[in-house]
């Protein structure tokens, strides 16, 4: 496999300003949906890059994640409202879940304490929530709303977490979520169960699934003491639906057309291009490096 990286292929007009990429997905028409933090909030683009539209101006407080479902629909998750909020492709606000400024008990267990991701799920009428960074854990919720069973708890064993980050479904029905800081994506089935986990990876902070592989976005060093530690990414780690590692993307912590500074969401288009969201601001921040002008859209072009 091999990707050719493209930090500067999009373009839009003056006065969108979309400070950095939580999230990016990939809809129905092959547009990509880009979840910025900043004054605009939701950016749509065509896969070369081509502005097409704009909306939720002052409608998200700090965007995390954005999925679109086998209908169209469009999923964001605002960690900072502590809310889920479910749009169609006009724009329009269909539904929310979650009681906008008013978290949970932190590690609670009870929804949502600064929830992270969606994965939606038509065959058993379920959407899956992560939840998150105030929490630790997955709430499943019908399709209209309520709450039908949560699971999960702080810690390292099985179906616990440290920073449930990420969640995505297979065609199977299977769940995969990324437990950031404990370096490693646990799997479950629709009920909660515990089923597996892959593990040798660096902070999964970024998950797609698409014709039966995981893409997992792997952030780098999050402290000073292993900030010059090789082979720890940030990078791109691609496996099948099987566990087996079948190809890394990235070498390193940087600018250069080959290295990255944050992904934290993955879209994949019909033609396995990658699009990835990098909270670079917001790393760079924390990592004491200070501002960076990478707006952190990136797109990996398949070539083989």
């Amino acid at each position: 496999m091999n990707y050719e990286s493209n930090m500067n292929w999009h373009s839009v007009p003056p006065g969108i300003d979309w400070g950095e990429v939580a999230g990016t997905a990939v809809d129905k028409d092959n547009n990509i949906i880009v979840f910025a933090r900043g004054k605009t909030s939701v950016v749509v683009l065509n896969s070369s890059g081509e502005y097409i539209n704009s909306f939720g101006k002052g409608e998200f407080l700090r965007p995390h994640s954005i999925r679109i479902d086998s209908e169209n629909y469009y999923w964001f998750v605002d960690d900072g409202d502590h809310t889920v909020k479910k749009y169609n492709s006009d724009g329009e606000k269909i539904m929310t879940i979650g009681i906008p400024n008013s978290p949970s008990i932190q590690h609670s267990g009870l929804p949502f304490n600064r929830c992270t991701d969606i994965a939606v799920d038509y065959e058993s009428e379920s959407v899956y929530i992560s939840d998150g960074y105030g929490n630790s854990s997955i709430h499943k919720y019908s399709m209209k709303g309520k709450l039908i069973k949560s699971w999960g708890s702080p810690g390292t064993d099985e179906s616990q977490f440290n920073i449930v980050h990420n969640i995505v479904m297979d065609s199977n029905g299977l769940l995969y979520v990324a437990d950031r800081e404990n370096h490693r994506v646990q799997i479950f089935d629709r009920n909660g169960v515990y089923i597996d986990q892959i593990v040798n990876m660096h902070r999964p902070c970024a998950l797609g699934i698409s014709d039966n592989k995981l893409y997992v976005g792997e952030l780098g060093y999050g402290m000073s003491v292993n900030q010059d530690v090789p082979n720890i990414g940030p990078r791109i780690s691609i496996y099948n639906l099987e566990k087996k590692l079948l190809f890394r993307w990235g070498e390193g912590f940087g600018g250069q057309s080959n290295q990255l500074y944050a992904p934290h969401s993955i879209a994949i288009d019909d033609n396995q291009n990658l699009y990835l969201g990098e909270v670079s601001k917001t790393n760079m921040k924390n990592i004491g490096l200070g501002e960076i002008k990478y707006k952190g859209l990136r797109k990996l072009k398949y070539l083989s």
